[in-house]
Protein backbone atom coordinates (compact mmCIF):
# COMPACT_ATOMS: atom_id res chain seq x y z
CA UNK A 1 0.00 0.00 0.00
CA UNK A 2 0.96 3.62 -0.66
CA UNK A 3 0.01 6.85 1.24
CA UNK A 4 0.74 10.38 0.52
CA UNK A 5 1.44 13.04 3.28
CA UNK A 6 3.27 16.63 3.45
CA UNK A 7 6.03 17.08 5.40
CA UNK A 8 5.00 19.08 7.62
CA UNK A 9 2.21 16.11 8.88
CA UNK A 10 5.14 13.43 9.17
CA UNK A 11 6.87 12.84 12.15
CA UNK A 12 8.16 9.60 12.22
CA UNK A 13 10.98 6.86 11.88
CA UNK A 14 8.42 3.94 11.50
CA UNK A 15 7.87 4.43 7.91
CA UNK A 16 9.36 4.83 4.79
CA UNK A 17 8.96 8.31 3.75
CA UNK A 18 9.70 8.86 -0.21
CA UNK A 19 10.37 12.91 -1.58
CA UNK A 20 8.73 13.50 -4.80
CA UNK A 21 9.12 17.38 -4.78
CA UNK A 22 12.19 19.38 -5.88
CA UNK A 23 14.47 21.34 -3.94
CA UNK A 24 14.33 18.78 -1.29
CA UNK A 25 17.99 19.34 0.11
CA UNK A 26 17.36 23.61 0.22
CA UNK A 27 13.91 23.52 1.61
CA UNK A 28 14.26 19.72 4.33
CA UNK A 29 17.87 20.27 5.45
CA UNK A 30 16.16 17.53 7.97
CA UNK A 31 14.61 14.93 5.30
CA UNK A 32 16.72 12.09 5.40
CA UNK A 33 14.70 9.69 3.46
CA UNK A 34 14.19 8.26 0.21
CA UNK A 35 14.14 10.74 -3.17
CA UNK A 36 12.06 9.68 -6.53
CA UNK A 37 12.85 11.92 -9.30
CA UNK A 38 10.54 10.39 -11.75
CA UNK A 39 7.61 11.78 -10.17
CA UNK A 40 9.00 15.67 -9.56
CA UNK A 41 7.04 17.35 -11.93
CA UNK A 42 8.60 19.72 -14.71
CA UNK A 43 9.47 23.01 -13.40
CA UNK A 44 8.01 25.01 -15.75
CA UNK A 45 4.69 23.44 -14.92
CA UNK A 46 4.51 24.90 -11.37
CA UNK A 47 6.04 28.36 -12.82
CA UNK A 48 3.20 28.83 -14.80
CA UNK A 49 0.50 27.85 -12.77
CA UNK A 50 1.57 30.29 -10.18
CA UNK A 51 2.16 33.01 -12.36
CA UNK A 52 -1.87 32.24 -13.74
CA UNK A 53 -3.28 32.45 -10.18
CA UNK A 54 -5.53 35.27 -10.07
CA UNK A 55 -5.48 35.88 -13.70
CA UNK A 56 -7.61 32.81 -14.95
CA UNK A 57 -10.08 30.95 -12.89
CA UNK A 58 -8.67 27.87 -10.26
CA UNK A 59 -10.28 25.56 -12.51
CA UNK A 60 -8.71 26.24 -15.37
CA UNK A 61 -5.18 26.97 -13.73
CA UNK A 62 -5.83 23.09 -12.04
CA UNK A 63 -6.79 21.53 -14.81
CA UNK A 64 -3.60 23.05 -16.69
CA UNK A 65 -1.13 21.82 -14.24
CA UNK A 66 -3.00 18.51 -14.11
CA UNK A 67 -3.07 18.55 -18.18
CA UNK A 68 0.52 19.44 -18.45
CA UNK A 69 1.57 16.75 -15.45
CA UNK A 70 -0.01 13.75 -16.90
CA UNK A 71 1.75 14.82 -20.36
CA UNK A 72 4.84 15.66 -19.46
CA UNK A 73 5.69 13.36 -16.64
CA UNK A 74 2.48 10.02 -15.73
CA UNK A 75 2.16 9.33 -19.80
CA UNK A 76 5.73 8.38 -19.87
CA UNK A 77 5.60 5.92 -17.13
CA UNK A 78 4.55 2.29 -16.38
CA UNK A 79 2.02 2.66 -13.24
CA UNK A 80 2.57 -0.66 -12.44
CA UNK A 81 5.83 -0.88 -12.25
CA UNK A 82 5.92 2.61 -10.21
CA UNK A 83 3.78 1.44 -7.99
CA UNK A 84 5.91 -1.93 -6.84
CA UNK A 85 8.72 0.34 -6.95
CA UNK A 86 7.15 2.74 -4.05
CA UNK A 87 5.09 0.21 -2.00
CA UNK A 88 5.05 0.39 1.28
CA UNK A 89 6.09 3.79 1.22
CA UNK A 90 4.28 7.21 2.20
CA UNK A 91 4.93 9.64 -0.78
CA UNK A 92 6.03 13.40 0.90
CA UNK A 93 5.32 17.32 -0.89
CA UNK A 94 5.00 20.36 0.47
CA UNK A 95 1.47 21.46 0.26
CA UNK A 96 -1.20 20.68 3.03
CA UNK A 97 -3.69 18.09 2.73
CA UNK A 98 -6.36 19.93 0.91
CA UNK A 99 -4.61 21.82 -1.11
CA UNK A 100 -4.17 20.82 -4.89
CA UNK A 101 -0.80 19.22 -5.09
CA UNK A 102 0.69 16.75 -7.77
CA UNK A 103 1.03 14.20 -5.03
CA UNK A 104 -3.01 14.19 -5.81
CA UNK A 105 -2.16 13.94 -9.17
CA UNK A 106 0.00 10.47 -8.74
CA UNK A 107 -2.66 9.19 -6.04
CA UNK A 108 -5.71 9.41 -8.79
CA UNK A 109 -3.25 8.52 -10.97
CA UNK A 110 -2.64 4.38 -8.97
CA UNK A 111 -6.65 4.61 -8.47
CA UNK A 112 -7.82 5.15 -12.42
CA UNK A 113 -5.59 2.70 -13.86
CA UNK A 114 -4.57 0.18 -11.14
CA UNK A 115 -7.70 0.17 -8.41
CA UNK A 116 -5.33 0.89 -5.90
CA UNK A 117 -6.43 3.35 -3.19
CA UNK A 118 -3.91 5.85 -2.17
CA UNK A 119 -5.27 7.49 1.03
CA UNK A 120 -3.78 11.01 1.99
CA UNK A 121 -2.27 10.49 5.56
CA UNK A 122 -1.09 12.59 9.12
CA UNK A 123 1.42 10.62 10.37
CA UNK A 124 3.00 10.71 14.28
CA UNK A 125 5.43 7.92 15.61
CA UNK A 126 3.36 4.63 15.00
CA UNK A 127 0.08 6.78 14.41
CA UNK A 128 -1.46 7.44 11.02
CA UNK A 129 -4.90 9.22 10.18
CA UNK A 130 -6.20 9.68 7.33
CA UNK A 131 -7.57 12.71 6.48
CA UNK A 132 -9.45 13.72 2.95
CA UNK A 133 -8.10 15.25 -0.11
CA UNK A 134 -9.51 16.93 -2.95
CA UNK A 135 -11.59 15.35 -4.78
CA UNK A 136 -12.08 17.23 -7.76
CA UNK A 137 -8.70 15.81 -9.02
CA UNK A 138 -9.54 12.96 -10.32
CA UNK A 139 -11.78 14.06 -12.40
CA UNK A 140 -9.43 16.79 -13.94
CA UNK A 141 -6.67 13.62 -14.35
CA UNK A 142 -9.21 11.62 -15.94
CA UNK A 143 -10.23 14.52 -18.44
CA UNK A 144 -6.30 14.67 -18.95
CA UNK A 145 -6.14 10.99 -19.90
CA UNK A 146 -9.19 11.22 -21.99
CA UNK A 147 -8.12 14.22 -24.02
CA UNK A 148 -7.16 13.65 -27.81
CA UNK A 149 -7.19 9.52 -27.30
CA UNK A 150 -8.45 6.75 -28.61
CA UNK A 151 -10.32 4.96 -26.34
CA UNK A 152 -10.76 1.80 -28.48
CA UNK A 153 -14.22 1.36 -28.01
CA UNK A 154 -13.92 1.56 -23.77
CA UNK A 155 -15.11 4.07 -21.15
CA UNK A 156 -13.27 2.90 -18.61
CA UNK A 157 -9.56 4.34 -18.87
CA UNK A 158 -8.53 0.91 -16.41
CA UNK A 159 -10.30 -1.23 -19.14
CA UNK A 160 -8.30 0.67 -21.79
CA UNK A 161 -4.99 0.28 -19.66
CA UNK A 162 -5.44 -3.55 -18.91
CA UNK A 163 -6.24 -4.29 -23.05
CA UNK A 164 -3.25 -1.73 -23.99
CA UNK A 165 -1.38 -4.07 -21.69
CA UNK A 166 -2.31 -7.53 -23.29
CA UNK A 167 -1.76 -6.19 -27.01
CA UNK A 168 1.84 -5.12 -26.02
CA UNK A 169 2.46 -8.67 -24.79
CA UNK A 170 0.56 -10.08 -28.03
CA UNK A 171 3.15 -8.14 -29.98
CA UNK A 172 6.07 -9.13 -27.78
CA UNK A 173 4.92 -12.92 -28.28
CA UNK A 174 4.92 -12.20 -32.10
CA UNK A 175 7.88 -10.85 -32.29
CA UNK A 176 9.79 -13.28 -30.06
CA UNK A 177 8.48 -16.14 -32.15
CA UNK A 178 9.50 -14.96 -35.63
CA UNK A 179 12.93 -14.13 -34.15
CA UNK A 180 13.85 -17.43 -32.22
CA UNK A 181 10.80 -20.01 -33.82
CA UNK A 182 9.82 -20.57 -30.27
CA UNK A 183 6.39 -20.56 -29.10
CA UNK A 184 5.41 -18.09 -26.37
CA UNK A 185 1.76 -19.42 -25.29
CA UNK A 186 3.00 -17.79 -21.66
CA UNK A 187 2.59 -14.27 -22.95
CA UNK A 188 -0.29 -15.07 -25.43
CA UNK A 189 -2.14 -16.64 -22.10
CA UNK A 190 -1.27 -13.38 -20.00
CA UNK A 191 -2.83 -11.51 -23.26
CA UNK A 192 -6.29 -13.48 -22.84
CA UNK A 193 -6.35 -12.72 -19.28
CA UNK A 194 -5.53 -9.06 -19.26
CA UNK A 195 -8.29 -9.01 -22.39
CA UNK A 196 -10.95 -10.74 -19.66
CA UNK A 197 -10.06 -8.16 -16.71
CA UNK A 198 -10.48 -5.56 -19.45
CA UNK A 199 -13.85 -7.22 -20.42
CA UNK A 200 -14.64 -6.79 -16.59
CA UNK A 201 -13.15 -3.28 -15.76
CA UNK A 202 -15.36 -2.23 -18.56
CA UNK A 203 -18.72 -3.54 -17.15
CA UNK A 204 -18.12 -2.72 -13.97
CA UNK A 205 -17.77 1.33 -14.58
CA UNK A 206 -20.43 0.97 -16.87
CA UNK A 207 -22.77 0.09 -13.68
CA UNK A 208 -21.01 2.71 -11.82
CA UNK A 209 -21.26 5.41 -14.34
CA UNK A 210 -23.27 4.80 -16.50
Amino acid sequence: MICTSNYRNFHSDRFAPVAISKHLGLDNPDYHGEYYSKLVPEPYIWHVWHNNRGKISEEANNRYYVQEYWNQVLSKLNPQEVYNELNNRILLSYEANTDFCHRHIVAAWFEILLGETVPEVKVKDYQIEEVDRPEYIKEYLEDAMRFNRNMRGFHSLRALYLFEKGEKLELLADELESKTGECHDDYRQLACFLRCDADMAEEEYNKRYR
